[in-house]
C-alpha cells in the first residue's frame, strides 16, 4: 500500500494530498514565505494553489496552529501579492 500524506489548507480548511499544495513557513525575520525545499525544518503550513484560499489565509484572525505561531495580518496580504504575481507569470502549478 503506497499511501500519500493528506494536509490541510490555511485558507479554506479542504484536505488534499501534500504535494497539490504549496507550504509556507516563518522565516527568521517573521516574515511568510513559500517553502520549496522539502529539508526546511520547522513548523510549516500549508495552502491551495488558488486565489480563493490565499484571500482566506490572509484575512484569518488570531494565530495559525500549523505554524505555532501568530503572523500579522500585513505578513499575509504581502505573501498573498507576492503569490498573486508569480501565478501571474504561470510559476504557479
Amino acid at each position: 500500500m503506497n499511501a500519500k500524506p493528506v494536509r490541510m489548507c490555511m485558507g479554506c480548511g479542504g484536505r488534499a494530498p501534500q504535494r497539490d499544495l504549496l507550504r509556507l513557513a516563518v522565516t527568521s525575520d517573521g516574515t511568510l514565505a513559500v517553502v520549496t525545499s522539502r529539508q526546511h525544518s520547522g513548523r510549516t503550513g500549508y495552502v491551495h494553489p488558488k486565489g480563493e484560499c490565499w484571500e482566506r489565509f490572509a484575512a484569518r484572525k488570531g494565530p495559525l496552529r500549523s505554524l505555532g505561531r501568530a503572523v500579522d495580518k500585513a505578513s499575509r496580504v504581502t505573501l498573498v501579492q507576492q503569490l498573486k504575481r508569480i501565478e501571474h507569470f504561470g510559476m504557479i502549478r
